[in-house]
Formats: C-alpha cells, structure tokens, sequence
C-alpha cells in the first residue's frame, strides 16, 4: 500500500500481558498474537511507528496524553469509548469469573457473585467493569498473577480475568488451572491512540484491520497454548 504523505511515526507503548504481547526470553523483542497483528496492520498500512513496552498504566497515560501515541491491546469499552481513537478489533477478548478446581461455587448469573470475594487486577478494565456491578466484596491485586495466587491462597472465592490470558497467567503465577464458573462478557481488544493523533491515519489503519480477519485468525490458532 501506498504511504499516506505526510504521515508521522506513531510511538505505540503495550504491555507484558502474555498471551497478548510480552518479550521473548533472552531477548528485548516483543511477541505475542496481538504484537503479531499490530506488525501486519503496520506493515500493510506502510505507516512508521516504533513500540515499547512498559507497565500498563504508563502505557495509557502516554497514549491518553501525547499526540501520534497509542497503546495495544486495550479492551475498548463504554467508559474509555470517547477518550481514544479506535483501531478495532484487534482480537476479541471474552472475560469470565473462574473459581479453583476443588469449589463448590455454582454461579447462574451475574447476581450469583453476590455473597462471594471477587478478585481481579487493579488498573484494568475488568476491575472497572467489577466495580461498575455494584459488587462491595472486591479484592484488586497488583498483577494477573498475584490475583491468581490470591484465588489459590484461598484470599478470595472468584477471579475476574480474561479467558485468553488463563493458561499464561496460572504457569507464570505456578498455580494450577482454575475452572471457569460463568462467562461475565464478551470485549474487543483494540489499539486505542491519542485524541490529537491524524484522523485521516486512524482511518487508514481501520480500513487496513477491517480486511485482516483471516490473518487474525490464522495468528490466534498459532499462538501457543
């Protein structure tokens, strides 16, 4: 595809959130499916950026605040909607309470959670979503893999935590798998930019991510499980 003149390199900034992105042993190099993605989209749109990882709430506080900034994946939703702008999806990312193997928890709704301690990591948008219910027994944790551990250690009944993101979360927190007990709600991760950023560039990479769902799918099924 043909450059778009004028174009400014766009500084992208995510995080280590495996299966998403996160570096390669031995290595500073990001990978990850989202990181997959994000390297196609660019490489087709034939738009220059340069990425970096650093911890999440740096990383949004940078695309919120500078021009030509943005950040991946991010679940977009209702109460980030109009502070970015979108490229989306970049992959779906459906998040569910899970409980430990060894619970007796039976959840049939959402108002189940009630009478149980929830747990899910502070700065994300699941523990936004978990405060926006209304539930008063909430614990958040400083990482993925410390609300983990919170659910095996016994701390909290429930995690709040992406489906995707299970299987990398419970072998970096070296806990056993939990068992999903209800499917909370199905979010987009998205690339979300600086409100200042060129729309006419926004609208570039949306058209390119709209034409890449065989190749999204295709990376989905290769990441590692």
């Amino acid at each position: 595809m043909q450059p778009l003149e004028g174009s400014p390199t766009l500084q992208f900034y995510t995080e280590h959130n495996p299966p998403f992105t996160y570096l390669q042993e031995g290595s500073r190099e990001i990978d990850g499916i989202t990181m997959t993605v994000v390297k196609e989209l660019m490489r087709r749109a034939n738009i220059p950026y340069s990425v970096e990882l650093i911890p999440w709430n740096r990383a949004y506080a940078q695309a919120l605040h500078r021009k030509n900034t943005c950040v991946f994946g991010m679940n977009r939703t209702p109460a980030r909607e109009d502070k970015f702008l979108w490229v989306s999806p970049l992959f779906a990312g459906p998040w569910s309470f899970y409980k430990r193997p060894d619970s007796d928890i039976e959840l049939a709704s959402i108002e189940d959670i009630s009478t149980y301690k929830v747990v899910a990591t502070a700065g994300y948008a699941t523990a936004a979503a978990l405060e926006a219910t209304g539930h008063k027994k909430t614990l958040l944790a400083t990482s993925n893999e410390r609300s983990m551990q919170l659910l095996f250690h016994g701390r909290v009944d429930l995690l709040l935590i992406g489906d995707t993101e299970v299987p990398f979360v419970a072998k970096n927190a070296n806990t056993p798998l939990p068992v999903k007990a209800l499917h909370f709600r199905d979010t987009v991760v998205a690339l979300g930019c600086n409100l200042n950023t060129d729309p006419a560039v926004i609208a570039k990479l949306q058209a390119v991510n709209a034409e890449m769902d065989e190749f999204r799918a295709l990376a989905n099924k290769s990441a590692p499980r």
